[in-house]
């Protein structure tokens, strides 16, 4: 899940030219929504995401939280990525994020290779 519209297709658009399959989200609770629905393998969220409308700096740490907590998803794998953890007092969100549950903290800019890598790693059972 990712609230900037640009990086959410062009990541969504490497994900499908690797062969994934990919349904993308820009608020937490659409993507509550999807996870409740339908069955996913992995769950890349941004840190900064939108929660009713507006984006706050916990939302996709929320969401982490929110998935361990749910039977349903809780053993899906999690990818946390930001770009916030080069300002001052940030330094350890992705460190925070894999304190909640996320299983892997990427920092933005994306590498899409990385990713795919991190991807392989995470769902190769």
């Amino acid at each position: 899940m990712e609230d900037d519209l640009a990086l959410s297709f062009q990541l969504s658009q490497n994900l499908k030219e690797a062969g994934h399959h990919v349904q993308t989200c820009s608020t937490a609770s659409a993507a509550q929504e999807e996870l409740w629905r339908a069955e996913f393998d992995l769950l890349i969220t941004d840190v900064i995401v939108k929660v009713d409308g507006r984006s706050v700096p916990d939302g996709g740490i929320g969401l982490i939280s929110w998935v361990r907590r749910t039977e349903k998803c809780r053993t899906i794998p999690i990818i946390a990525i930001t770009g916030t953890a080069k300002f001052p007092g940030m330094e350890h969100i992705l460190s925070t994020t894999r304190q909640v549950g996320a299983d892997v903290g990427i920092e933005k800019p994306v590498d899409v290779d990385h990713i795919l890598e991190e991807i392989d790693f995470l769902t190769s059972g």
